[in-house]
């Protein structure tokens, strides 16, 4: 079979186009990921065991034989001290998290897509001792990785104006659970980049279009993790993160500034169960929150667009006394690459 003139013209124009806005995108994942390789690993840890659900699952469904890129920077100041719901006045010790995670959608068809997710975190936790004394540790690595199959309950081609997605995968130990201090004790286990355990998630996200306003709409996002055992914690311990539920509901309102945007405020509210270690509760963990996020998502092409979003916490009721986040800053860049082209025929 023979190629028409005209089609290799346009087939090769088509395949440059996607080939500079592909290597542009990877250009970016690239040294976003070296930046953060790059930064300086010290010998003591500090980490959230798993993958932080509130940054992460981002994505949709992508479009049958396309694949959704997802780069996201998460800052998590974790600086307040809290007994229950009262807030603590204390500025002897901080927290940071870094989250770095790579989110890849594949759409398998057009109602079934498959999505996995590659964390790496850094944390920074600083006390200030007595008589000045400083006990400052950070660690960095690969956090769990985790698999998504979604499926599309809602057809928006019968349903122009509904969007339903349910999905539930794995999440793998793959983090690091071994970090010690400097006297080669090992850290807490919420301290380590990695949960020991494998876990289950499940997904489900909606959304309702002309609500009110042809620019208006509302979605809710939410998110479960039964978690698993690691039954290697301190090499002779059983440690077992609390289950985690996440549910955010907001709404979108699509504008044109330049480029087109959506600003968009949420509403999350998440629940955390005990941690146990060997069968009992362990003390200071698990509790409620609730935050408001408000954000911006700009569409600088088709296929490709930067997300900014804070998170202020409204409510927070803890088990016992612990740190918990102060804010949260979120970045974002989404790129969406189609492997096929409809448009083409070949003679």
């Amino acid at each position: 079979m023979r190629k028409s003139k005209h089609t290799q013209i346009y087939s090769k124009e088509r395949q440059s186009g996607f080939g500079v806005k592909a290597q542009f995108f990877l250009a970016i994942v690239f040294s976003f990921v070296l930046w953060f390789v790059n930064e300086r690993a010290y010998s003591q840890a500090c980490c959230s065991g798993g993958v932080p659900l509130g940054g992460s699952l981002g994505l949709g469904t992508a479009e049958r034989k396309s694949i959704q890129f997802l780069v996201t920077y998460d800052f998590n100041a974790i600086n307040d001290l809290m007994d229950g719901s009262r807030r603590l006045s204390d500025d002897t010790r901080s927290r940071t998290t870094h989250s770095s995670i790579l989110e890849i959608n594949y759409g398998l068809t057009s109602r079934f897509s498959i999505a996995g997710v590659f964390p790496l975190i850094r944390q920074e936790r600083d006390i200030n001792a007595y008589a000045g004394a400083r006990d400052f540790t950070a660690t960095q690595g690969l956090g769990d990785v985790a698999m998504l199959f979604k499926i599309r309950v809602l057809n928006p081609e019968k349903k122009s104006d509904w969007e339903g997605v349910v999905g539930a995968g794995p999440k793998f130990p793959t983090g690091r659970t071994t970090f010690t201090n400097n006297l080669g004790l090992a850290l807490p286990a919420d301290l380590q980049p990695g949960s020991g355990s494998w876990d289950g998630l499940f997904w489900s996200f909606f959304q309702k279009r002309n609500v009110s306003h042809p620019n208006l709409s509302i979605m809710g996002v939410a998110t479960m993790r039964i978690t698993g055992e690691n039954k290697n914690y301190n090499q002779t311990q059983v440690y077992q993160f609390g289950n985690e539920f996440q549910f955010n509901l907001g709404g979108n309102y699509s504008a044109y500034l330049q480029w087109p945007l959506d600003i968009f405020a949420w509403f999350r509210y998440r629940n955390q169960a005990e941690d146990f270690i060997d069968g009992s509760a362990f003390p200071g963990s698990g509790g409620q929150w609730v935050y408001f996020i408000p954000g911006v998502n700009i569409h600088f092409l088709d296929n490709l667009s930067f997300r900014l979003s804070g998170d202020i916490p409204l409510y927070r009721q803890l088990n016992g006394t612990q740190l918990t986040t102060s804010y949260r800053i979120t970045l974002s860049l989404s790129y969406n690459l189609p492997l096929h082209n409809e448009s083409l025929i070949f003679n």
